[in-house]
């Protein structure tokens, strides 16, 4: 990308925190507010989303994060990278957060893999659910935006590393 990048806006800082609200009330009706939920942030891009999202959500919501890629550049390789085990989440319920869902190919590994080690139920959630693109059947039981097929940015959602820290979603023309 050079200098003269032109990134777009496609989600407001305020619409994005309306959708993250909206979002929470729905996660916290599924969940309740009583027993505990494992929160499991998949790093580096959901933890923007992750952190406005655990603000408004009950206390019995705890943090975890793990380190997972199956991208380089703008291309999915097709395969998961773990650079950090899962925690430990038998007889527990977790909520797998991630920036967005795209060819499905990362959530779908990580949620069959806690059920495999013992977690009593597993529910997704990812800030952008991006139409048309899954290699895997996949659905988030939670989407706060949804968008067709554009290359994000901001919001953690990255090019390389870079444009996590835009506060808007934004797509590159």
């Amino acid at each position: 990308m050079s200098q003269e990048t032109n990134i777009l806006t496609l989600y407001t800082a305020e619409q994005i925190q309306e959708a993250v609200q909206k979002t929470a009330r729905d996660i916290e009706a599924f969940f309740g507010a009583d027993e505990p939920v494992v929160s499991l942030c998949l790093l580096n891009g959901a933890i923007w989303f992750t952190s406005d999202l655990l603000r408004c959500l009950p206390p019995n919501f705890e943090l975890q994060t793990i380190r997972i890629s199956s991208y380089e550049g703008t291309d999915s390789t097709g395969e998961l990278k773990w650079h950090s085990a899962l925690p430990e989440c038998k007889g527990k319920r977790v909520l797998v957060v991630d920036d967005v869902l795209d060819t499905g190919l990362t959530m779908k590994g990580v949620c069959e893999k806690l059920l495999a080690n013992g977690a009593t139920k597993v529910a997704s959630v990812v800030a952008v659910n991006k139409i048309g693109r899954r290699k895997v059947e996949y659905e988030a039981d939670f989407a706060a935006l949804q968008c067709e097929d554009l290359f994000l940015v901001g919001y953690g959602l990255d090019f390389n590393g870079k444009y996590r820290n835009l506060p808007f979603i934004g797509y590159i023309k």
